[in-house]
């Protein structure tokens, strides 16, 4: 055996379609073309090594470092089942490991979920609801006690939550915190600029700046918001924009204003998204927050559940 770096496209995207259903935990990724592959394993700063037995690929790992986070990222690591246990995955950890962080300037090694290279995986059986990218390491994988004795620690762990949007409906007391809120003189509808202000504002409120871009470059399309009309329609919440791809309700996030939280404005927004998107052929929604994040009891009260959890790792060089 010996191990291969930067080994041919074709066969790494072989390998990692044919391994894809494999891992210990029962997580099945979604297959990948050659062009999505060659982005992932061959674009800059990316590391990707094979181990080989001749012409055979009995494993595969690769990584990429962000000279901007100073970060090495873990993005895939997975031996055939008839190899493992023969330190091949071993072999290509230390390889791995020794050539992020020999990136100028690399402060540490990380597995999580804004790691730039996103493997999208089925949430339930194969064939049906996805979600965009693995948020870390599959706890319930062989993966994560491996990394756990290579001296990789856990500091945040992450659930990823699911529901069906078939016929949904908000639970039941949401109409009389609705209509409390309305006398209150906060509305919750959809964006309008020529109506509503403070959007921007909103996240530095929160301190989220990625939400920030991610939301301001897409004023275009719907917004949930909740406005305070007594204080001059001033945005104080918000989830969005919406849209739906392949099924998927997309989710980008959701935020209220610090000095108004408390109220279950939250909680009405993210009921008004979810309703907006079954409206508008939504088949269901997918999304992951941290165990001791305060908005898992938005989604939890909205009739998600939990169907997996994933470790985020670091490693400091």
């Amino acid at each position: 055996m010996h191990i291969t770096y930067q080994p041919a496209l074709d066969a790494v995207t072989d390998f990692y379609n044919r391994m894809r259903n494999t891992s210990e935990g029962g997580l099945c990724l979604q297959p990948i073309a050659e062009e999505t592959a060659a982005w992932w394993f061959f674009g800059q700063d990316r590391v990707t090594l094979a181990a080989m037995e001749g012409t055979d690929m009995l494993g595969l790992a690769s990584g990429v470092y962000l000279p901007d986070r100073k970060t090495g990222y873990l993005s895939y690591l997975c031996v055939t089942p008839a190899e493992r246990g023969k330190g091949i995955a071993r072999a290509l950890m230390d390889r791995l490991e020794q050539d992020l962080s020999a990136f100028q300037d690399c402060e540490k090694l990380d597995v999580v979920f804004h790691n730039p290279v996103n493997l999208p995986w089925y949430v339930k059986e194969e064939g049906c609801h996805h979600h965009p990218c693995v948020p870390g390491v599959d706890v319930s994988s062989g993966l994560f006690g491996f990394l756990e004795h290579r001296g990789w620690s856990e500091f945040v762990r992450q659930n990823a939550y699911y529901r069906l949007l078939r016929d949904y409906q908000d639970p039941p007391y949401m109409a009389e915190v609705r209509a409390r809120l309305l006398s209150e003189g906060i509305e919750v509808t959809l964006y309008d600029s020529q109506k509503h202000h403070g959007l921007a504002e909103l996240f530095d409120n929160i301190g989220n700046l990625g939400w920030k871009a991610q939301v301001m470059a897409n004023t275009d399309k719907p917004i949930v918001v909740a406005v305070d009309h007594k204080a001059d329609d001033l945005v104080v919440a918000y989830t969005g924009p919406l849209s739906v791809y392949e099924g998927r309700g997309n989710f980008c996030g959701i935020g209220t204003r610090k000095e108004y939280r408390g109220r279950g404005i939250g909680k009405v927004v993210f009921c008004e998204m979810c309703s907006r998107h079954a409206q508008n052929g939504g088949e269901f929604m997918s999304l992951y927050t941290g165990t001791t994040n305060p908005a898992r009891n938005i989604y939890e009260a909205a009739g998600f559940e939990i169907v997996r959890s994933f470790a985020n790792m670091r490693k400091i060089k």
